[in-house]
């Protein structure tokens, strides 16, 4: 069997799986199929001449796959067009010197906690879904969620 036979089976058989696993994770359902593509980009480069271990090596790469492009895609939420319109300029003003010292004290968080204080007060999404989203322990989450609101609170006072 050649490389290329190979491959095409193994893509055959595992396509389907990766691609649920990734829709499971992933809403837009093309970013999901992008990423299955690219799972499999991954394997085709590095797959070894036997097929042991190929369910692992595909699912770890999916799941690092999955993890990647939730570190690197960014969150965006929309703002109601009257915010900040309540009180005249003056608390315009302080508005945007608290966002900014908010924005300041979340880059000096660690990444994985700034990430689930996005997903979690930006984007809406429960301390479960990001766990899901994340590939990560609904404890983990909540212990990193737990220590990112105290490092805030610090930086911030």
């Amino acid at each position: 069997m050649t490389d290329a036979e190979r491959f095409e089976a193994v893509y055959r058989e595992y396509r389907p799986k990766v691609l649920d696993y990734i829709r499971s994770h992933v809403k837009e359902t093309q970013d999901a199929e992008d990423l299955c593509s690219e799972v499999f980009r991954k394997v085709l480069e590095h797959m070894a001449p036997d097929r042991s271990g190929v369910s692992s090596y595909i699912y770890t790469i999916t799941r690092n796959t999955v993890v990647d492009y939730y570190r690197t895609h960014r969150v965006y939420c929309p703002l109601d067009e009257d915010v900040g319109t309540d009180g005249g300029p003056e608390n315009e003003i302080l508005s945007a010197e608290r966002l900014e010292s908010l924005a300041g004290a979340l880059r000096r968080i660690p990444a994985r906690e700034r990430d689930i204080i996005v997903l979690h007060y930006f984007a809406d999404n429960s301390l479960h879904e990001i766990s899901d989203k994340l590939v990560l322990p609904y404890s983990v989450v909540k212990r990193a969620h737990q220590s990112a609101l105290r490092q805030l609170r610090a930086l911030l006072a």
